[in-house]
C-alpha cells in the first residue's frame, strides 16, 4: 500500500474460500480436511507468480496480496485457481470447489476498507451459488459494488482519448490492443503452451516493429526526448524477449508473462510515455493543415 501510495503501483487482494468445508470435516474428519486445505495451498502456488504473496485468513479462507497488479490480472489468477481447484481430484474428499472475491486499492484507502471490500465480493460469489469470482467496482462510482467475471470484462478496450493523431500509431496501437485480448482469450482459456507461444512471439514482433516506426516519427517531429525514448524501447523489448524464453522453458507462468505485456508495454508505456510526444504530432498536423 505504501508503494501505491508513493508511485502509484496498482495492489489487489484475493479473498478466497473452499465451498462447504464444514461438510468435508464432518465427514471425513478433520485430518482429512486440513489435508485438503494443504493441497489447496499448493494449487494456489502453482497459479500465483513469485511476488504474490499467500497466506491463510482463518478455517478455509485465504488471502492473496498481489503487487504491481490492477483488478484485471488479479482477476486472472483468481480464475485460473478456481478453475484448478475445481479439476483437481482430492485424496479421499474428491472434488472440491472455491468462491473468490477480488478488490483493487484504491486511492486513499484504508486497509479496513480494502479488506472488506474484498470479503464482500466473496460474499456475493458465495450468495451467488459458489465457484466463481466476483470482482469488486474498481472505482467508487463505478456501477455495481460486484460482478461476475466475464471475459468481456477483462479485455483491453481502446478508447478515442488514446489517440495521437497519426493513423499509422493509432492503427499500430489498435492492433496491439487486439493481440493483447487474443492471448488474453487463450490465457483464459486454459489453451495448450504450444498454440500460446506462437501469440506470445506474434506480439513481442509487433511491438519491436511498432518501436521502430514509431521511433521514426518521433524523430521527425523533434521530440526532444527520443534518444531517452528509445532506450526504454530496447530495455522493454529485451525484457520481452528474456521473459519469452524463461516460459518456453517453464520458469514463467503464461499469467505472469501476460501481466508483463499487458501492463508495461500497454498500460504504463504506450498509455502514458507515448502521450508525452503526441502533441508535437498533433502540432505538425496542425500546421500542415
Amino acid at each position: 500500500m505504501l508503494r501505491k501510495t508513493r508511485y502509484g503501483h496498482p495492489v489487489s487482494l484475493l479473498f478466497i474460500d473452499l465451498d462447504h468445508f464444514k461438510r468435508i470435516n464432518d465427514t471425513h474428519g478433520h485430518a482429512v480436511g486440513d489435508d485438503v486445505l494443504k493441497a489447496f495451498c499448493n494449487i494456489a502456488r502453482k497459479c500465483m507468480r513469485s511476488t504474490d504473496l499467500l497466506g491463510r485468513w482463518g478455517g478455509e479462507e485465504f488471502v492473496i496480496l498481489m503487487p504491481n497488479s490492477g483488478v484485471m490480472i488479479a482477476s486472472l489468477l483468481a480464475e485460473r485457481i478456481r478453475k484448478a481447484t475445481m479439476a483437481y481430484e482430492f485424496s479421499v474428499v474428491g472434488r472440491v470447489t472455491a468462491s473468490l472475491g477480488v478488490a483493487e486499492c484504491r486511492e486513499e484507502e484504508s486497509w479496513e476498507s480494502w479488506l472488506s471490500r474484498s470479503d464482500a465480493a466473496l460474499y456475493a460469489a458465495k450468495a451467488g451459488g459458489r465457484n466463481q469470482v466476483i470482482k469488486d467496482a474498481t472505482h467508487p462510482g463505478e456501477t455495481g459494488e460486484a460482478e461476475l467475471l466475464y471475459l468481456a470484462y477483462m479485455r483491453l478496450g481502446w478508447r478515442k482519448a488514446y489517440e495521437s493523431g497519426h493513423s499509422l500509431i493509432d492503427s499500430q496501437h489498435r492492433d496491439l490492443f487486439d493481440l493483447a485480448n487474443n492471448l488474453l482469450t487463450s490465457v483464459l482459456g486454459d489453451r495448450p503452451d504450444d498454440e500460446v507461444v506462437p501469440q506470445v512471439e506474434s506480439l513481442v514482433a509487433d511491438l519491436a516493429k511498432h518501436f521502430h516506426d514509431e521511433e521514426m516519427i518521433f524523430r521527425s517531429v523533434g521530440y526532444a526526448a527520443a534518444d531517452e525514448h528509445a532506450e526504454t524501447h530496447k530495455s522493454l523489448i529485451d525484457h520481452a524477449n528474456n521473459l519469452v524464453e524463461s516460459f518456453k522453458q517453464g520458469e514463467l507462468s503464461v499469467g505472469e508473462l501476460f501481466n508483463y505485456l499487458a501492463y508495461d508495454f500497454i498500460a504504463k508505456h504506450m498509455l502514458s510515455e507515448d502521450r508525452k510526444f503526441f502533441s508535437l504530432i498533433q502540432a505538425e498536423f496542425t500546421a500542415a493543415g
